[in-house]
């Protein structure tokens, strides 16, 4: 029910009147401007203010509705599947915003899906412009709405909290290095895309990454983006073999400029918008302010201060909180030493960081968890192997076992932490991937 200023109640009335009776495809696709518009022309300043206001207040309220009725079951569920039908996850970024365009003009019926996702109240600079913000969920509604298309924004906040944001900070104090974006990908993201695109009567759900599915004898394999700057192949290993018919990822031939070129072009709100390097729920990049706001919210003692040690155990040094530091680190560890030191592993029970040279941070062997297979591995196959985001892949030999995998370096590497994500490719193939679960030197 509308109320408040007259503006106000009459936007309200007008947008009921509208979606009265009509598919919510219809009302998911109406904006704020062609509300405004069927107001009628304003006069004033102040008036044309109102109503400008008033109208974007009462499509919120609508999405508001639409997404609460998604998240309590109570939305209507499609007859069947449609071929036609794709859901595009929308971040309100560059890249979800051309795979929007793109996927349109392919033919498809698109339906826009933005996940809200849990973001810090008012912590950390640029919080209100990561893509978990208001801002971003704006953003991707607009784009979908210029385009013709129905927007939903769905809240997946406690299950994000829970699943990933919780994780990423009980690993990070256990002295892992997690990756969230994996996680979220694997456990959160795409499961509740796809349940949904079915539920919505949509045959595909498409993305904005940089990665390709490939077939190889009649059977879907994830592959690297061409772009290999923006390549996140690495960060999708956790889906599900089974899932990959269902995907797709119109950018995944394209490079970076080409797609924001045809952003620009189309004139859509995020052609201009930076690039995010940072997790998404801690946008200013301070992962060591979020763990310290995390452990007070949830009233849980984080360690003072302890010892940094050599190898040997001896102390050369002292430090605030071994959570403050994570495998390959050299900042804080102070300028004594002759040669630069590195952090080569944290005990947490102990409350110790334990610091060596370069050479003393070499790992010739890694131990893997949680693996998820796309292909069949022999034992001592040689593969490449990526370990880092940022890295190249380098050349190793696999031992695959029934829980844990083994893969020997054929070089050895540097800044490898328990936590990270390990993702083994044939070619430009993703074979399969895991968690680092030991290092080895």
């Amino acid at each position: 029910m509308a109320s408040g200023s007259s503006a106000a109640i009459a936007a309200g009335s007008l947008l009921t009147e509208m979606i009265k009776g009509r598919h919510w495809r219809r009302a998911a696709a109406l904006s704020a401007t062609s509300l405004m518009e069927r107001l009628g022309p304003a006069r004033s300043g102040t008036l044309l203010k109102s109503i400008n206001v008033s109208s974007s207040f009462a499509i919120e309220a609508l999405h508001r509705a639409l997404g609460d009725s998604i998240r309590q079951g109570t939305f209507p569920v499609a007859g069947g599947i449609r071929e036609e039908a794709v859901l595009v996850a929308m971040s309100g970024g560059v890249d979800s915003s051309a795979a929007c365009l793109l996927e349109k003009q392919a033919g498809g019926d698109v339906i826009g899906v933005t996940m809200r996702l849990w973001s810090e109240p008012g912590e950390g600079a640029g919080a209100a412009r990561g893509c978990c913000s208001l801002e971003a969920v704006l953003d991707a509604r607009e784009t979908c709405h210029r385009l013709g298309l129905p927007h939903l924004t769905v809240d997946f906040s406690d299950a994000f909290l829970k699943e990933v944001v919780d994780d990423f900070s009980r690993h990070y104090l256990e002295g892992r290095t997690p990756n969230p974006c994996v996680r979220c990908n694997g456990r959160l993201r795409f499961p509740a895309l796809l349940k949904l695109a079915g539920r919505l009567g949509a045959a595909r759900v498409a993305t904005g990454h940089y990665a390709r599915i490939v077939r190889k004898d009649g059977r879907p394999l994830l592959a690297r983006g061409a772009d290999p700057g923006k390549d996140q192949s690495y960060m999708l290993w956790g889906i599900g073999p089974e899932h990959l018919k269902k995907l797709s990822f119109p950018l995944g031939e394209m490079r970076k400029p080409r797609v924001r070129a045809l952003a620009r072009n189309a004139r859509l709100p995020a052609s201009g918008r930076p690039e995010s390097q940072d997790i998404c729920f801690i946008p200013d990049g301070d992962y060591r302010r979020f763990i310290r706001s995390r452990a007070k919210a949830g009233r849980a003692a984080l360690p003072g201060r302890g010892d940094i040690v050599d190898i040997n155990g001896n102390k050369i040094g002292t430090h605030g909180g071994y959570h403050d530091y994570t495998v390959g680190q050299r900042r804080g560890l102070g300028g004594g030493a002759r040669d630069a030191l590195y952090v080569i592993k944290t005990v947490p029970e102990q409350n110790l960081v334990v610091a060596g040279h370069r050479d003393e941070l070499a790992v010739r062997s890694i131990e893997i968890s949680d693996v998820n297979s796309f292909a069949a591995v022999e034992e001592g196959q040689q593969l490449l192997l990526q370990m880092r985001y940022n890295s190249p892949a380098e050349p190793a030999r696999v031992s695959p076992g029934a829980r844990i995998w083994k893969a020997d370096l054929k070089k050895p590497g540097y800044g490898v932490a328990p936590g990270q994500s390990a993702v083994f490719y044939k070619s430009e193939v993703v074979v399969a991937g895991g968690v680092i679960s030991a290092t080895l030197s």
